[in-house]
């Protein structure tokens, strides 16, 4: 059970089954694996390749380090220096957050009780 599970067996299960029964959900979801000339018959073969692999140097290699840096702009606006930009919420209080709660909660009763008075005026 396990040597299924570790070579892949319920991946080519599953996308047995998805060719047969939805072709294109099988396109799209095994994009890769088809671009790769993968299929369910190769995988247990490509997980054998890699475990050889992880035998032979199981020293792991950390990756190189891209030199991405970031900069905070405005509020809310993170620059990278691969030119790619980011806008993250800031974190607010709970004081904060209950007094923009009560202020949505006054901004309704406002427009409920304008369009009262307007249906009480017609």
């Amino acid at each position: 059970a396990h040597k299924e599970k570790i070579f892949g067996g319920q991946v080519k299960d599953y996308m047995e089954m998805l060719a047969e029964e939805d072709p294109t959900k099988y396109e799209a979801h095994f994009s890769k694996y088809i671009a790769g000339d993968l299929d369910g018959e190769k995988l247990e073969e490509m997980y054998t390749e890699a475990h050889e692999k992880i035998r032979e140097d199981p020293e792991h290699q950390l990756a190189e380090k891209k030199g991405v840096t970031h900069t905070r702009g405005e509020p809310g606006q993170i620059t990278s220096s691969d030119g790619t930009e980011h806008a993250r919420n800031k974190k607010i209080t709970l004081e904060q957050r209950r007094a923009k709660v009560a202020a949505k909660i006054a901004a309704a009763q406002a427009k409920l009780l304008e369009a009262d008075e307007a249906e009480e005026d017609e």
